[in-house]
């Protein structure tokens, strides 16, 4: 670069480390905040899912390199994962809640 310090490979892994977990961030809210009847969801959840590889493969680049941002990686990838694996997914108004199961016979009357 003219002028400048060279770009090193390093840096260019730990910006999309950065960006991949942007990314999964915001899959991760519209796979949770948008209602079920539109497409968001999954599309949320796609993006999601592409993140949670992406941060993979740029953590462990990043590690290769001994750069921290293979840490930051790791964290992002366990909070992303735990927010894909918990709950039911979105939630919109007025849906009818799930009935209760319980394992004791009913009492007649």
């Amino acid at each position: 670069m003219p002028g400048g310090a060279p770009i090193s490979i390093c840096s260019v892994f730990e910006v999309l480390v950065i960006v991949f977990q942007v990314c999964g961030v915001m899959g991760l809210c519209l796979n949770r905040l948008m209602p079920r009847s539109t497409p968001w969801p999954s599309r949320g959840q796609v993006g999601s899912i592409v993140a949670l590889i992406g941060l993979g493969i740029a953590g462990a680049l990043c590690g290769r390199h001994d750069s921290e941002f293979g840490l930051f990686a790791g964290g992002t990838m366990t909070v992303l994962l735990i927010g894909l694996t918990m709950g039911s997914g979105s939630i919109e108004k007025g849906e009818p809640a799930l009935p209760r199961v319980t394992t004791e016979a009913e009492l007649a009357a």
